[in-house]
């Protein structure tokens, strides 16, 4: 028999790990809305990397677990493992269902926000016959300020215009380009073309529109 000490501890063991699972329905979602904020941080890409490894670990615990089901004296731990695993992963899913409409509302708000830039450069352009050199020359006569993205985890705009523009960003005579951030090395970009030609597949990557702006996956 398994002592009563040793059952209170996996009992104590199985509440905390099922809270652990419930919590993603609600904390990837919100992880992701906190990360593009105003008072973002690329850290909390840490946070969903410890959902999205526990739950490729449950997938690889699911055999080993119904394995242990066949030997008398794993059984009831590999019971409980089950368990955990039965409800994580749709928890897991749901919370990443979620995760990923938050993704995609703050982006599409990231681009209503960006327009007065993007209509200070148009101005420009239609008045002195070519886009500006810098950001910083629509400021003070179209621009009070440079703005920023409204996301302190990626917050500049880079722009980019003359004959590398044209050449690198599909003869378009300026771009736009935000860094996303990423969990470890990775080379995402969210650009703005004028000419709204964007590519299905080009820099690295497949490109997934976000209001009048493309995110590109790498």
């Amino acid at each position: 028999m398994i002592p009563k000490r040793l059952m209170d501890m996996k009992s104590k063991d199985l509440i905390n790990h099922l809270l652990f699972a419930i919590s993603a329905i609600v904390v990837l979602p919100f992880a992701q809305w906190a990360l593009l904020a105003p008072y973002g941080s690329g850290l909390i890409l840490c946070v969903t990397m410890i959902y999205l490894f526990s739950f490729l670990a449950a997938l690889v615990m699911l055999p080993i677990m119904l394995v242990r089901l066949c030997w008398k004296q794993t059984r009831a731990r590999a019971l409980l493992w089950l368990l955990v695993i039965v409800v994580y992963v749709p928890c897991f899913l749901l919370g990443n269902a979620w995760e990923r409409r938050v993704w995609t509302a703050r982006w599409e708000a990231f681009s209503h926000r960006s327009q007065p830039l993007i209509a200070a450069i148009n101005d420009y352009e239609r008045q002195h016959g070519a886009p500006p050199e810098s950001l910083t020359v629509l400021v003070p006569d179209y621009l009070p300020a440079v703005p920023d993205t409204g996301m302190r985890a990626c917050s500049e705009f880079q722009y980019f215009t003359g004959k590398d523009a044209r050449q690198q960003y599909a003869g378009n005579p300026w771009a736009l380009q935000v860094l996303p951030p990423v969990f470890g090395v990775g080379f995402d970009v969210v650009l703005y073309f004028p000419k709204q030609n964007y590519p299905q597949q080009s820099y690295g990557g497949w490109l997934e529109p976000v209001g009048a702006w493309a995110y590109v996956h790498e």
